[in-house]
């Protein structure tokens, strides 16, 4: 095992260790979600439990994809840390935090359909679409990752929330595709974030992916192959800037 895979390996298993009230964060909003699904069971019949499966899975979504880039700033600029040092790159600083919150999103995301199956009939998540969906917000939160860390923000506790409160309203969480105009609905579904989310919220009520949804997946790795090829013009201009800022964590 090389250095890099002993660092990933090390620093996964310290997530809960160092920020615990930033990188457990996530971990708390998914537990309560799972309390309130509890409660929803035993008020609601099938069709509600249903639709609170569907919001609740995007919901979690978004803490998830969200917290991947604010949990990455901090454990990248936390203090004492030396961003610059070459054995250690940023592609290897992020994914400890990458790989951890991806890990939870994923257990709670199980949990929550299993336990919804104690009163929905004939219930049966699909791993393989859960994965495949999962794996593209791993995809596209990568090059915002890199965007959030070399942005300078003075007040980031309120533009944190300001960006959360716009991906919550541009992805079905409060509302159902369905219910809006079909003009409106197509105009969403080009953000990319709609699409993964839409798609894990869509596995949660056992609508799995399907052939229908392949000129979507076409659109969706476009634009990820767009922002990835200006995700390296912008990091190759940035890189000497962005190792050399020995900002501390905030707070610090």
């Amino acid at each position: 095992m090389n250095h890099k895979m002993k660092y990933l390996y090390r620093h996964f298993f310290k997530q809960t260790g160092y920020f615990s009230s930033h990188n457990l964060t996530p971990l708390l909003i998914y537990a309560i979600g799972l309390m309130f699904l509890f409660i929803s069971m035993s008020m609601l019949d099938e069709s509600g439990v249903m639709e609170y499966l569907y919001t609740l899975t995007g919901m979690m979504a978004a803490v998830w994809l969200f917290s991947m880039a604010v949990l990455n700033r901090n454990a990248t600029f936390y203090k004492d840390s030396v961003v610059k040092v070459n054995y250690i790159p940023l592609y290897l600083r992020i994914l400890p935090t990458t790989v951890f919150q991806t890990f939870i999103f994923l257990i709670f995301t199980v949990l929550y359909s299993a336990f919804a199956a104690l009163v929905i009939q004939n219930w049966l998540i699909d791993i393989f679409t859960l994965l495949y969906y999962v794996l593209l917000g791993v995809i596209l939160i990568i090059p915002f990752t890199l965007l959030y860390l070399s942005v300078e923000m003075k007040r980031s506790n309120a533009m944190n929330i300001l960006v959360f409160i716009v991906l919550v309203v541009a992805v079905p969480i409060m509302y159902l595709p369905e219910d809006i105009e079909p003009w409106l609905q197509n105009l969403l579904s080009l953000n990319p974030f709609y699409y993964v989310i839409n798609g894990l919220q869509s596995n949660a009520v056992h609508a799995g992916w399907n052939i229908n949804r392949l000129p979507h997946d076409i659109l969706f790795f476009a634009q990820v192959i767009l922002l990835y090829l200006w995700m390296f013009e912008y990091y190759r201009k940035i890189k000497f800037s962005l190792y050399q800022y020995l900002k501390k964590r905030p707070g610090e």
